[in-house]
C-alpha cells in the first residue's frame, strides 16, 4: 500500500506535454437560446371603490354601492385610469336603482368633463315590474318601485312562469316603498309557491326587511301583513337576531305566541336539463335578468351550445345583476370550457357587472366585453 501511495505521488502534472497524448474532449453543440416570450399585458389592478362598489351591487346594496362611488369622486380618491368605469357604474346603479332624475344629471356632468356623449337611458332595467323565465327553466320576477296592490299583475305571471320552472327567483333590491296590501300579496305568493313545493330565492331580502321595518311600531297592532313579510325576510335572510326581537315585538304588539325561527332547507343543485337532439347554436346562448341562486344545471346549455365548436360568444346585454354564488357557478363552467381549449367572450356586459366578474378572476378563462359608456 505504501508503494501504490508513493506513485500516486510522484506523479507530475507539471511537466510540459502531459496532457497531449489524452484523447480530444468532445465539444457539445451550442444550443441557442429559445426566443424571447413577449411579456403578458399586466392589467392595472381595480381602484378600492369599484372593488367594492362591484361586491356590494352584487350582494344586493345598490345605496351602499352608489354611496361609496359617489364618495371616490368628490373625495379626489386615486382611480388611476380608471375614472370612467367608475363614472359607468354610477350610471349603472342609478338606472337599476330607477333613479331617471339623477341619471340625467350625471349625464351631463359626465358630457361636461370627458366632452363627448353620455350613455341614455337603457330599457333593459327599465319599467315597474319585469317577469321573466330565464336560462335553465327558471321563473324571475324584479320588483322596483312601491311594493304595493299593482305587483298583482306581475305575481300572476310569475306563478304561471312557476307552474313550469325549477325555481323561481323574486328580486326586491330595487323596491323604495311598502304598503300592507303589497306585504299581503307578496306572502300569498309565496305561501302558493311553498304550497306547490317551489323552490324559491328572494333577492335582497334585507333591503324590503328595513323598508318594512321603518314602516311598523311595536305596540301598534295594524298592518299585520308587513310585520308577518319582514319575519318571512329575516328568515330567509339568515338573520335569526334579527328574527327572534322582530317575533317578540309582534308577539306584544298582537298580543299572540312569538312565531318560532324554522331552518330553511338546504337547496339542492338543479339536475341538468337533457341536450336536445338538435345541438343549440352557441351564439344562442344568453345570461338575462337577475341571476340569484343559479345551479350548474342552469348553466349546463352553455356547454351542451359548444359541443363541436372552438369558441363561444355569450351575450350578456341583458344581464342586469349576478350574485357571487351564480358567478361561482359560472365560473367553474367556463374554466373547464377553458381547460378544454375554448375560447370564451361574454359580450355586452354593464360596467359594473363587467369589474364584478373581472374581480373574481372571469380574465383568465374568458374575455370580457362591456358595453360602451
Amino acid at each position: 500500500m505504501v508503494e501504490d501511495d508513493d506513485d500516486l505521488m510522484s506523479l507530475d502534472f507539471t511537466v510540459p506535454g502531459a496532457f497531449k497524448t489524452l484523447p480530444p474532449q468532445a465539444v457539445a453543440p451550442e444550443i441557442p437560446a429559445p426566443p424571447p416570450v413577449p411579456p403578458q399585458p399586466v392589467r392595472p389592478p381595480l381602484p378600492p371603490a369599484l372593488e367594492e362598489a362591484a361586491a356590494m351591487y352584487a350582494s344586493g346594496r345598490e345605496l351602499e354601492a352608489l354611496r361609496r362611488l359617489d364618495a371616490a369622486l368628490k373625495s379626489g380618491e386615486n382611480l388611476g385610469n380608471a375614472a370612467v368605469r367608475v363614472w359607468g357604474c354610477l350610471f349603472d346603479l342609478l338606472q337599476v336603482m330607477g333613479r331617471r332624475a339623477a341619471f340625467d344629471t350625471l349625464a351631463l356632468a359626465y358630457a361636461r368633463r370627458f366632452e363627448k356623449s353620455p350613455p341614455a337611458w337603457s330599457p333593459v332595467v327599465d319599467g315597474p315590474h319585469l317577469g321573466n323565465q330565464t336560462v335553465g327553466g327558471s321563473a324571475q320576477v324584479v320588483l322596483s318601485g312601491t311594493l304595493n296592490a299593482g305587483i298583482g299583475e306581475v305575481l300572476k305571471q310569475l306563478m304561471k312562469h312557476a307552474a313550469t320552472a325549477t325555481l323561481v327567483r323574486i328580486d326586491l333590491a330595487k323596491l323604495v316603498d311598502a304598503d300592507n296590501d303589497g306585504a299581503t300579496l307578496l306572502m300569498r305568493a309565496m305561501a302558493a309557491l311553498k304550497k306547490a313545493k317551489k323552490e324559491f330565492v328572494l333577492g335582497s331580502p334585507e333591503h324590503l326587511a328595513q323598508i318594512l321595518g321603518a314602516k311598523v311600531a311595536p305596540g301598534e297592532p295594524r298592518n299585520e301583513s308587513m310585520w308577518l313579510l319582514m319575519l318571512e325576510l329575516y328568515q330567509q335572510a339568515f338573520a335569526k337576531d334579527a328574527f327572534e326581537e322582530a317575533a317578540v315585538n309582534y308577539a306584544i304588539t298582537f298580543e299572540v305566541s312569538p312565531p318560532s325561527w324554522e331552518a330553511l332547507p338546504t337547496r339542492a343543485a338543479a339536475a341538468p336539463e337533457p341536450a336536445s337532439s338538435a345541438a343549440p347554436k352557441a351564439e344562442g346562448f344568453a345570461l338575462r335578468g337577475q341571476l340569484l341562486g343559479a345551479t350548474a344545471g342552469e348553466f349546463a346549455p352553455l356547454e351542451a351550445a359548444l359541443a363541436g365548436r372552438d369558441d363561444c360568444e355569450i351575450d350578456a346585454h341583458k344581464l342586469v345583476r349576478i350574485d357571487a354564488g351564480s358567478a361561482a357557478q359560472l365560473l367553474e363552467v367556463l374554466s373547464r370550457l377553458h381547460a378544454g381549449g375554448k375560447k370564451l367572450r361574454i359580450v355586452g356586459l354593464s360596467t359594473l357587472v363587467a369589474v364584478y366578474l373581472e374581480t373574481l378572476g372571469f380574465t383568465d378563462v374568458a374575455e370580457l366585453r362591456a358595453r360602451a359608456i
